[in-house]
């Protein structure tokens, strides 16, 4: 069982916060974590773990459709 939150509302609440703040790309999913919490975008603090592959899903995202394109889901 996890307490905190899983891998979609992280990497929703990480794309909002990547795009706030880019900086976040460069820190450690341990920080990353910490931020998403300071700075509102998740209730609880996620795993380093689930963080982690929430910036794995970023970047692939970014690979496959670039950048400057905003994923957006239907």
């Amino acid at each position: 069982m996890t307490n905190g939150p899983g891998h979609d509302e992280v990497l929703e609440a990480l794309e909002m916060a990547l795009i706030d703040n880019p900086f976040l790309r460069d820190q450690p999913p341990d920080e990353v974590a910490r931020q998403l919490v300071l700075g509102g975008y998740v209730e609880g603090k996620p795993s380093a773990e689930i963080v982690g592959e929430a910036m794995a899903t970023v970047v692939a995202e970014e690979q496959a459709f670039g950048p400057d394109v905003p994923i957006e889901e239907s």
